[in-house]
């Protein structure tokens, strides 16, 4: 929790005046009582926080205690306590219209929390959700605060400044001296950036009389699903985004790259873009991009075409590894000690070295970058995406990077342009540095480790991903035969032991959230699918918690088994959409 809870105690809405007159939000203050506001609203919010950890605990206090997990009660556990509600049952409710007392408010600001993950809690393992960072989230909240729009200097001040220093920053460790870029909510966006970049650079005219018919956009197989997505919002329509198949280190087949580029280009249709998997939540896919880089160019080459695919990298989770690009031998054992991480590093740093061939790649600050959502960034290796994200009847030049000349509204998808990802970010690159990003890696990879050790000194589970170039942990359970055969599939038993473990993190208890994986392929091997689970260490901790956290899951395997064998006409059959894809 951002705030601790130094001071437990019952909410009391008598202790402040929290309901003068609505009119009085709406008249200006002088300049005097800036600071007052400022501190009112930080009052304000530690009241609030101290209410949601009260009503937390309040959900805890009924549940009973766990015989295996004596502690599982002692604090406040991954997620906030969940209740179950009927979406349509809570929509077709009651009018809110009339105003709400103090109380009310702070109980529907408690409930905004119940059922989200709390990733300041040592169990919090469910994805790449780390604790954000005081100083971005400090930045973050002024930026809410003063109620900056990024999107003009003329009233967004050197925000929009700050933004470009943040892409440039990054666009350095990949080489890009002349970087500038965009500011957005997701990695969803810097994909949608990248794409119509690419549809612009191609066919310039669509910018005026829409896209041509005769275009396509490539992808690596084991690229995020939200590829096809981005491009039917774009107009280019999902059919038209082709995976191209990987191999078994995860990354795209070169030989079939090239194939594919020829069969569209006999069929008469062009490609794009490519984009590129740098680094996945799962398995950590990672191209080579000089070999990317080089077939493309055999690809041109031989068939005689002018434009080069726009060649994104979509490295919101692997541009962390940028901090330690293009560092020597000598200077990757200095920051590196442990074999295990320096290998990993040291081969993502090699695939990464064609990224002078690249045109854009994309950031998340909140995934790796320890920001608070949302803090993205699509970072182009020069400026020129501002005139291919333009209507077309717009070309920026010197003059529009003076004071007081510069608009982002030209090239943004949107105009309501919110500055708290971009000071948060920026904070953090100055406060911690290359370096002390650099030494963040070190300690995801340092948490794997000995994550690893701790599940193969418990002995039970097996480590099925010990190849991949992140951080991830992915294990499988030993499920005994019969109850398989029980329950009808190996997945159907994983399933619901799975959600047995999320209802008692539901609950409130302080217990390991983890996560399933239904298709997991093994050393991406298609041929070789079980139903893992996934642990997401995002900071380095003791070896005896390490021991503890696997210690409960162990417990809670072990129970769920022998309730089966004690019940066997229980059904464990669940359904649910892969968390985590």
């Amino acid at each position: 929790m951002l705030f601790a809870a130094r001071h437990q105690r019952p909410f009391l809405p008598y202790k402040r005046n929290y309901t003068p007159s609505m009119l009085q939000h709406f008249v200006k203050q002088p300049l005097s009582a800036a600071s007052e506001s400022l501190q009112a609203v930080i009052d304000y919010a530690q009241d609030l926080d101290r209410h949601i950890q009260d009503r937390a605990r309040a959900a805890q206090s009924g549940l009973p205690e766990l015989d295996f997990a004596p502690a599982g009660l002692a604090r406040l556990g991954p997620k906030y306590p969940a209740r179950t509600f009927s979406w349509l049952e809570e929509l077709a409710g009651e009018s809110d219209d009339i105003p709400a007392e103090d109380a009310e408010l702070f109980d529907e600001v408690a409930r905004y929390f119940e059922g989200a993950i709390r990733p300041q809690s040592r169990h919090s393992l469910f994805n790449m959700v780390p604790a954000p960072g005081r100083e971005a989230t400090a930045a973050a909240w002024l930026a809410t605060a003063y109620n900056i729009n990024s999107l003009m200097d003329v009233f967004g001040g050197e925000s929009l400044l700050i933004e470009q220093k943040v892409a440039r920053c990054i666009g350095r460790w990949a080489g890009w001296p002349q970087a500038m870029g965009i500011s957005c909510s997701g990695g969803k966006l810097t994909i949608m950036y990248a794409i119509k970049s690419a549809l612009s650079r191609l066919e310039p005219g669509s910018l005026r009389t829409g896209l041509p018919g005769d275009t396509v956009i490539l992808c690596s197989e084991g690229s995020h699903y939200c590829v096809e997505h981005a491009a039917s919002l774009l107009g280019l329509g999902s059919d038209n985004c082709l995976r191209v198949p990987g191999n078994g280190s995860g990354r795209m087949c070169g030989k079939a790259l090239l194939r594919i580029l020829k069969q569209q280009h006999e069929r008469g249709r062009r490609v794009a873009a490519i984009v590129c998997c740098g680094g996945t939540t799962i398995n950590f896919n990672c191209e080579d991009t000089r070999q990317i880089g080089d077939i493309v160019d055999v690809f041109m080459r031989e068939n005689n075409v002018k434009q080069r695919p726009w060649l994104h990298l979509d490295s919101v989770i692997g541009w962390l590894y940028l901090s330690l690009n293009q560092v020597g031998q000598e200077q990757l054992l200095q920051a590196v000690n442990d074999p295990r991480s320096r290998k990993r590093i040291a081969e993502v740093g090699r695939r990464l070295q064609g990224l002078d061939g690249f045109d854009s790649l994309g950031v998340d600050f909140h995934k790796d970058g320890l920001c608070p959502y949302a803090s993205s960034f699509f970072v182009g290796r020069d400026r020129h995406f501002m005139d291919l994200l333009g209507d077309g009847h717009y070309h920026y030049d010197e003059t529009d990077f003076q004071p007081g000349k510069f608009r982002a509204y030209r090239y943004t998808f949107e105009n309501s342009r919110s500055g708290q990802g971009t000071l948060a970010a920026w904070i953090n690159l100055r406060r911690l540095g290359r370096a002390g990003y650099a030494d963040y890696l070190v300690s995801l990879h340092q948490a794997r480790n000995s994550l690893v050790d701790a599940l193969e000194r418990h002995g039970l589970f097996r480590v099925l991903n010990p190849a991949s170039l992140g951080w991830e942990v992915v294990f499988e359970a030993p499920f005994d035969p019969a109850l398989i055969d029980r329950a009808g599939t190996h997945h159907d038993l994983a399933a619901g032991f799975m959600q047995a473990c999320w209802d008692r993190v539901n609950a409130g208890y302080d217990l390991p959230l983890f996560s399933i994986i239904p298709g997991y392929q093994i050393d991406n091997d298609p041929k070789s699918i079980t139903t893992a689970f996934l642990l997401y260490p995002m900071r380095q901790r003791e070896e005896s918690e390490w021991d503890d956290t696997v210690a409960l899951i162990a417990a809670q395997f072990d129970g769920f088994q022998a309730r089966l064998h004690a019940q066997p006409g229980e059904s464990v059959a669940v359904e649910f959409e892969k968390p985590i894809r």
